[in-house]
């Protein structure tokens, strides 16, 4: 089985309307149904645009009405430093402090009529208490992260793993998810973006139909259990290197 998942990073009122909206047109064009992050009240300085005052009541309905899987992305998508030089909102936070955090952002995408069925983290960054708390709440179907080739179960858990970022062909089989940040998507990062979609359109699958494919209780193999390892290690002969 061979499946690919576009996951769109970053939604907020104040997002890049224009660059939005030609993502939208080819995923459309392409009847290609994506996860979209939707942050639930962004203080992140780094979005700059206009504030689309019909963002909750028409943009974030019509995606939904498309079939769109809506995805908590934090809360406020702002950092503090933690260990190992990472930034993030959730790392090494208490268990009741995250869940405040997860807690609050659900209720504010509740009160936009707006429901997430899945959860993922600013940066990338989370460690096992945000899984648990994930877990506990019951808010979400699955996290949209993770390093293995299938979706698989950690922590009682259902995770869609997210190895890479550009859309390429890796292996003849797996389940990909390809994350996009549109409000930073460079021309020619967009040109291959469509270019992929059209021609790789057949194995874009919504995710309640690939989770009507996949065993939910998959746990990861050996090989799969040494992909983040390896990919950490290489970044790391990357910074030796420069």
């Amino acid at each position: 089985m061979l499946r690919y998942i576009i996951r769109l990073d970053d939604a907020t009122p104040k997002m890049n309307h224009e660059l939005w909206e030609t993502v939208e047109k080819i995923l459309d064009k392409n009847n290609i149904k994506p996860i979209v992050g939707v942050i639930p009240d962004s203080h992140d300085k780094l979005f700059t645009w206009e504030e689309d005052v019909r963002f909750w009541d028409e943009t974030v309905q019509r995606w939904q009405n498309k079939g769109w899987t809506i995805a908590q992305h934090g809360l406020h998508h702002v950092y503090h430093d933690c260990e190992g030089g990472l930034r993030s909102e959730f790392v090494g936070l208490s268990y009741d402090e995250q869940k405040r955090i997860i807690d609050e952002g659900h209720k504010k995408l509740l009160a936009h009529h707006c429901h997430p069925t899945c959860f993922f983290a600013p940066a990338h960054t989370f460690d096992d208490t945000t899984v648990d708390v994930c877990r506990d709440s019951g808010y979400f179907d699955f996290i949209s992260d993770g390093y293995a080739l299938y979706p698989y179960k950690e922590r009682d858990m259902l995770f869609f793993p997210s190895i890479f970022d550009t859309p390429h062909a890796i292996l003849p089989f797996g389940v990909y998810t390809f994350v996009l940040h549109p409000s930073f998507t460079l021309p020619n990062d967009m040109k291959h973006f469509e270019q992929f979609c059209e021609k790789h359109r057949e194995n874009f699958k919504p995710v309640p139909e690939i989770m009507k494919e996949i065993s939910a209780q998959r746990e990861k193999n050996l090989a799969e259990k040494m992909i983040q390892p390896s990919i950490n290690a290489a970044r790391k002969l990357r910074k030796i290197i420069r």
